[in-house]
C-alpha cells in the first residue's frame, strides 16, 4: 500500500529571504562569467568550495577519519568516517555528497554530514566518488556500488544502513537502492534525499524555471554541467533516468527540497514515482529555501530545523529495522518451541 505524506513548513524566515536575495545578486551572475569547458569546471569547484565553507557550520562532537582502501574485491574506496562522541550501536549512514557530478567532495560536505552524524548520534561513512569531466558516466554509480559493498564487508548489515544523499548524491542513492531491488538483495533501513536530482535532461527544472527562477543557476547552466558527465550517453539510460516499476518497493524515504530551488519539481517527481510503486515516502518542500539549504546553517535557521527532522527520520528508520529483527527472532523462537 502506497503512502505519500506531504509536509509544508512555515513561510521562510527573514534571514532565508535575505540569503535568497544575496545569492541571486552574487552567485547567479557567475554562470555567465565562468568560462565553459573543463577550465570552467575547475574554477567553479574552487568558488563553490569557498561559498560552502562560508555558509557552513560543523558539529563539534564529531571526529573524522579518512579512508583510502584498495582491494581486489572492491577496487579503490575513498571517503571518511564521521563519528559522534556517543554513537548509537548497530546503526550507520552511507552518505553520498552532491556535486552536479562535477564539483564537490566529502570535504565540502563535511560540515553538513558532521551535523547529521551529531544530531542523529549515528556513525556516517561519507563516500568519495570519481567526478566528471575527468570520469564521466558510469564511473560515479560504479564507485557507489563498490563503496556500499565495502561498507557491508566491514560488518554492517543492510538493515543497519540508511542511505542518504543530496542533489546528484540523491540521484546516486536512488540508483543504488533501485539496483539492490532488481538484484533481489536485502534493502537498507531507509533513504534520505536532500534536493535530489531526477531528470538529467533538465526538462523538469526548465519548466519550473518559467514560474520560479532559481537564485543559484539556470536550467541551461545545469545542462552544460551535466553534459560533462553524460557525454554521448543517452540521458534515458535506465541508470540515468530512473523508472520505478509497480511493486519495486524501496526503503522508507524522506525527501526534502527548497520551495525556491531548481530541483523542487524533481523532488515531487521522485516522491510520486516511489509512492506509486508502494514505497512509504515523506515529502517536505520548505518554502523560500534554496538548493540543499540544509548545508547553509550559518545563513538560515531552517537549515538546522530541516536537518533535525532528517536526523529523527534516520533514528526512526533504524529503530523500525531493529524492531523487525526482534519480531522475526521471536517468531523463530515460537516456531521451535
Amino acid at each position: 500500500m502506497q503512502t505519500l505524506t506531504r509536509f509544508t513548513p512555515h513561510p521562510p524566515s527573514a534571514r532565508a529571504r535575505l540569503a535568497h536575495w544575496a545569492t541571486n545578486l552574487t552567485v547567479r551572475p557567475l554562470e555567465h562569467i565562468v568560462p565553459e569547458g573543463e577550465l570552467g569546471v575547475r574554477v567553479t569547484r574552487r568558488v563553490l568550495a569557498g561559498l560552502m565553507a562560508g555558509a557552513a557550520v560543523s558539529a563539534t562532537d564529531v571526529t573524522m577519519t579518512a579512508v583510502d582502501s584498495t582491494t581486489q574485491a572492491f577496487g579503490r574506496v575513498q571517503g571518511e568516517w564521521l563519528k559522534p562522541t556517543t554513537p548509537r550501536p548497530g546503526a550507520v549512514v552511507f552518505y553520498i555528497h552532491g556535486s552536479g557530478y562535477n564539483l564537490c567532495s566529502t570535504k565540502t560536505h563535511r560540515p553538513l554530514v558532521s551535523r547529521l552524524a551529531s544530531q542523529s548520534r549515528t556513525t556516517v561513512f561519507s563516500v568519495e566518488y570519481r567526478l566528471a569531466p575527468e570520469h564521466p558516466f558510469p564511473a560515479a554509480p560504479e564507485d557507489i556500488e563498490n563503496a556500499y559493498d565495502w561498507l557491508l564487508a566491514q560488518g554492517w548489515t543492510p538493515d543497519q544502513v540508511v542511505v542518504a544523499g543530496d542533489s546528484a548524491g540523491g540521484h546516486l542513492a536512488l540508483d543504488l537502492c533501485l539496483r539492490l531491488v532488481r538484484e533481489g538483495r536485502q534493502l537498507p533501513a531507509g533513504m534520505v534525499l536532500l534536493s535530489p536530482l531526477a531528470d538529467v535532461t533538465c526538462d523538469l527544472m526548465a519548466e519550473r524555471e518559467k514560474a520560479i527562477p532559481d537564485a543559484m543557476i539556470s536550467a541551461a547552466g545545469v545542462r552544460k554541467l551535466l553534459a560533462h558527465y553524460l557525454r554521448d550517453t543517452d540521458p534515458l539510460h535506465p541508470r540515468l533516468t530512473h523508472v520505478v516499476e509497480d511493486g519495486e518497493v524501496l526503503p522508507p524515504t524522506l525527501i526534502q527540497a527548497g520551495g525556491a530551488e531548481f530541483l523542487a519539481a524533481d523532488a515531487h517527481h521522485i516522491a510520486d514515482m516511489l509512492a506509486a510503486s508502494g514505497t512509504d515516502v515523506r515529502l517536505e518542500i520548505w518554502p523560500g529555501q534554496m538548493h540543499v539549504f540544509q548545508a547553509a546553517a550559518r545563513m538560515v535557521p531552517e537549515a538546522d530545523q530541516a536537518l533535525r527532522r532528517a536526523a529523527r527520520f534516520v533514528v526512526a528508520a533504524h529503530q523500525a529495522a531493529e524492531d523487525r529483527r526482534e519480531n522475526a527472532a521471536h517468531a523463530r523462537e515460537g516456531d521451535t518451541a
